[in-house]
C-alpha cells in the first residue's frame, strides 16, 4: 500500500494533554475517515504544512497553557487561510490569552468547576439535535460564550452554559471547546 500527499497535508493533531485523552481518538476517528493525518506531542518547524490543525490541550490537572509563540504560530497560520480546532478546560477562561484565543470568537466567562454531564447542540446550528452524555475529564471546565462572529454550538444542559463555539471568518475557521472530543 502506497499514498502520496500532494499539497498542504490534510490533518495534523498536536497532542499537548498530559493524558492524552483526546488526540488519540481524533486520530482514529479521522483514519477511520480515510483521511490522511499527524499526530505530535510538541509544534513541528512547519505548520503550514497542513491544511487543517487539532490541538489538545487538555483538562486541569493534566492540561497544557498555550504559549505566546504557540499562539503567535497558531494566529499567523489561522490568517494564511488555516482552519482550527482547540479544545481545553482552562484555556478560555482561565488561561492568559494569546493572538490565537482572538481568532476564536470566544469570551471565557469564568473557569468553572465540575458540573460537565450533557452536552447539547444548539437549535440552528451544525450541531441541532445532538446530544452527548460526557464522561470525561471535568475540572474547572470553562464556561464560553460566543462574541464578535463566533456562534455558539454547544451547551451545558445543567447548569447550563456554554462549551463549544464556531467562528467562520474570511480568511479562516475555527471551533473552540472547553471539554475533551475523547
Amino acid at each position: 500500500e502506497f499514498s502520496v500527499v500532494i499539497g498542504q497535508i490534510p490533518v495534523l493533531i498536536i497532542d499537548l494533554d498530559e493524558n492524552n485523552n483526546s488526540a488519540p481518538e481524533i486520530l482514529a476517528d479521522i483514519d477511520n475517515l480515510g483521511i490522511a493525518a499527524e499526530m505530535v506531542t510538541e509544534f513541528p518547524a512547519d505548520i503550514n504544512l497542513y491544511a487543517s490543525i487539532f490541538v489538545c490541550l487538555g483538562i486541569y490537572s493534566d492540561n497544557t497553557q498555550l504559549s505566546t509563540d504557540q499562539g503567535d504560530a497558531l494566529a499567523a497560520y489561522l490568517e494564511n487561510g488555516g482552519k482550527l480546532y482547540m479544545e481545553g478546560g482552562d484555556t478560555w477562561a482561565y488561561d492568559e490569552q494569546t493572538a490565537a484565543h482572538l481568532k476564536f470568537g470566544i469570551n471565557g466567562l469564568e473557569d468553572g468547576t465540575s458540573d460537565l454531564a450533557t452536552i447539547n447542540g444548539v437549535a440552528g446550528t451544525m450541531t441541532e439535535g445532538m446530544s452527548f452524555n460526557y464522561t470525561g475529564d471535568n475540572s474547572y471546565i470553562d464556561h464560553i460564550e460566543a462574541t464578535g462572529t463566533g456562534v455558539l454550538i454547544l451547551n451545558n444542559q445543567d447548569p447550563a452554559y456554554g462549551v463549544a463555539v464556531a467562528n467562520e471568518d474570511e480568511s479562516y475557521k475555527t471551533i473552540g471547546t472547553s471539554f475533551e472530543y475523547g
